[in-house]
């Protein structure tokens, strides 16, 4: 019974003497100090991700435009020689209609794009190159279907458009505008490579000329100065 009593009270100061241990071994959460983990950049990833899609919304933009200028090919190659009044006022009205659509499609376009910008540097190398070969895409299939539009029905590009030249100027070269801003030298480069059509190009705007210098009359700077500007150097 002696050394059950013993054994008792040796366990029963064993207990005591592990409550009473000072706690200073295990760290208290607030003791902890923040540990400075390396975080991955994503910064790289993110622009890259915004490049990509400003190219990506102009491509877009180019398959949706090319449903439009293939309605207006579709309605001018069913002329044969003269036309008459009647079917050239109808051929005008839906040239008018699809061109509309398709200032409203590039408006678009660089609203969306001029949110993405804010967010970009600049873009170089592969990505400057694929997205000039596209803006240039679009022009020229813009430029092309209204030469054919003019030339078969034998009538300038304000008969055609009027006021909605000045419109459909007005955007593509805000559009242009913007991207100069993040790509050195775009107008430099789109306008050279569109020195081959350049011919076109005149055809095209043949006449403007006059009629633009005197919408900007007492006017400078602007979309309009900007259209004018370029009509002038190239007529």
């Amino acid at each position: 019974m002696r050394f059950l009593n013993f054994g008792l009270v040796a366990l029963s100061s064993l207990f005591a003497a592990s409550a009473a241990a000072p706690t200073s071994a295990v760290p208290e959460l607030s003791a902890i100090k923040d540990i400075n983990v390396k975080q991955p950049s994503v910064e790289v990833e993110l622009n890259r991700r915004t490049d990509d899609a400003v190219c990506s919304k102009i491509q877009s933009t180019l398959v949706e435009v090319k449903k439009h200028t293939s309605i207006i090919n579709s309605t001018v190659s069913s002329v044969h020689g003269v036309v008459e009044k009647t079917e050239k006022l109808k051929i005008i009205s839906v040239v008018k209609s699809e061109v509309t659509i398709i200032v409203q499609l590039i408006t678009s376009l660089v609203g969306e794009i001029t949110v993405l910008l804010t967010d970009i540097t600049t873009i170089t190398g592969s990505l400057k190159d694929e997205i000039v070969s596209v803006v240039v895409e679009l022009l020229l299939e813009i430029l092309l279907t209204l030469n054919n539009v003019i030339s078969t029905l034998k009538i300038t590009i304000f008969e055609l458009l009027g006021p909605i030249v000045f419109a459909l100027l007005a955007v593509v070269l805000h559009l242009l505008a913007i991207l100069n801003v993040v790509i050195v030298d775009l107008l430099k480069i789109v306008f050279g490579l569109l020195g081959g059509v350049a011919g076109i190009l005149s055809s095209v705007l043949a006449g403007l000329g006059g009629i633009i210098s005197g919408l900007l009359t007492g006017l400078v700077g602007g979309a309009l100065g900007l259209v004018g500007g370029i009509v002038g150097c190239i007529l």
